[in-house]
């Protein structure tokens, strides 16, 4: 069908006074809490009031709407998410009155509207009763009479309000809604000692609705939910970046605290978001990490990684609750230009709690594992000798961690070099090697059935 013309499309709208405000509150796991602060402007009595200046992902279900004005009174509410559009006006127009115009507005057929599947339309011909079936590709023009009564643009709650009088009556809506993500992006530039630790938060608001000069806060750590489809408008759409410009008198920032068993973190400043945009927010000021490099070979692995480890305490130059993130690591060459060097993520890491970054596998070390030899001691335990090797490849000496994970049923036997072994069943093999040499050592385990 190459074009719909829709006759009389007309809505009008009960607009709200410019006199508003919004908070935003935005969860993990697309969830975000949405407070609009406004005035309605009502007459005596029961009447009807659309109001459309919500996102399109709200959960209908959610809405909490007060007034200061106690006798002010929402009788009916009612979600209409039935948008505009070629179907679902076709479908209010089952058994009305309509006129069709073939290609090239060659024929006009006028009947009563019979049904409409997207690729036909029946038609029950005016003056022969005839029921006519066009395909839809043919019909170039589609008249009808008026507009739908419950004809909507965008998402709207239709409320049936009752007023005591005449006047502006100040409104506080809560809602739930998703649309809103945010994440945490640390990068950090090592120099063997410490990390140069940068953090930024990234905003995107696929909401369907914009908000200007809203008060903004952030919540790292798990809601408990039940789970609920939300209606949602297609992502593939455009992005605008909008990052923090230079120039600004004083940048936003973000005050952190503890929160119901989550974090808070509040921006000083108020924020506005336009539609499919993703912001930037510096979430700390620049922090030197110490931190410490070190490599761990896992048995039968194919590969030695490089770690760069810290404790998130004060001493360290850190001791802030992080939320979960990527981390990008770039170092400095000797040309000081800054390379990357690796990546790794983190999950929500509160202080005094221990963050490991795992940024590849070393290109000059080696480890490999393989079973020497297995034995059976009785029908119900076993033994078995594991032999690790491992090489430096490199200029300078290293120092690797093996690790070597147990099962509840097993345990170290005896092996060639001290081990130390947690709680959790974890086995730590420190081993020492100098450039271009190899270590081999073995561990006996025993497992009992």
């Amino acid at each position: 069908m190459k074009l719909t013309v829709l006759t009389t499309l007309c809505l009008i709208m009960i607009s709200a006074s410019l006199m508003s405000a919004d908070w935003i509150t935005i969860y993990n796991d697309d969830l975000s809490l949405v407070r609009s602060s406004f005035e309605l402007k009502l007459k005596d009595g029961r009447q009807e009031y659309n109001f459309s200046d919500i996102t399109s992902r709200i959960d209908p279900a959610s809405v909490i709407v007060s007034s200061a004005e106690k006798k002010l009174r929402i009788a009916e509410q009612n979600y209409e998410y039935d948008l505009a559009g070629k179907g679902s006006i076709m479908a209010k127009y089952i058994d009305k009155e309509v006129i069709l115009l073939t290609e090239n507005q060659t024929s006009t057929y006028k009947g009563v509207l019979k049904f409409y599947d997207g690729s036909s339309i029946g038609l029950l011909e005016s003056g022969t009763n005839k029921l006519l079936i066009l395909s839809e590709e043919n019909v170039e023009v589609i008249q009808l009479a008026e507009l739908p009564s419950n004809f909507y643009t965008k998402p709207t709650l239709h409320w049936s309000l009752i007023a005591p009088k005449n006047g502006k009556f100040p409104v506080m809506m809560t809602y739930l809604t998703g649309g809103f993500s945010w994440d945490v992006a640390y990068n950090a530039v090592w120099d063997d000692k410490t990390l140069a630790l940068n953090s930024w938060v990234t905003i995107k608001n696929y909401s369907g609705k914009a908000f200007d000069d809203v008060t903004l806060k952030l919540i790292a750590g798990e809601v408990n939910r039940v789970r609920q489809a939300y209606n949602r408008y297609s992502d593939e759409m455009s992005m605008s970046y909008d990052g923090m410009g230079a120039g600004k008198a004083s940048a936003p920032s973000f005050e952190e605290k503890a929160f119901a068993d989550l974090h808070m973190y509040t921006l000083d400043q108020k924020v506005s978001f336009a539609d499919k945009q993703t912001k930037q927010l510096e979430l700390y000021p620049l922090l030197n990490v110490k931190a410490e490099a070190v490599y761990e070979y896992q048995t039968y692995s194919n590969g030695i990684n490089s770690i760069i480890k810290f404790k998130n305490t004060e001493e360290n130059g850190l001791g802030k609750p992080l939320p979960k993130g990527a981390f990008r690591i770039y170092k400095q060459d000797t040309d000081k230009n800054l390379e990357f060097i690796g990546e790794d993520a983190i999950t929500h890491t509160s202080k005094n709690e221990e963050v490991s970054l795992t940024t590849g596998k070393a290109f000059d070390l080696v480890g490999e594992t393989i079973v020497k030899d297995s034995r059976t001691l009785s029908q119900r335990v076993t033994e078995r000798t594991i032999q690790v090797t491992l090489r430096n490849n490199a200029k300078d000496k290293k120092k690797i961690d093996v690790i070597h994970m147990l099962n509840s049923n097993t345990r170290i036997i005896s092996a060639s070099i001290p081990y130390t072994q947690d709680k959790n069943l974890k086995v730590t093999l420190p081993v020492e090697i100098i450039p271009d040499k190899e270590v081999i050592f073995t561990i006996v385990e025993r497992t009992e059935y």
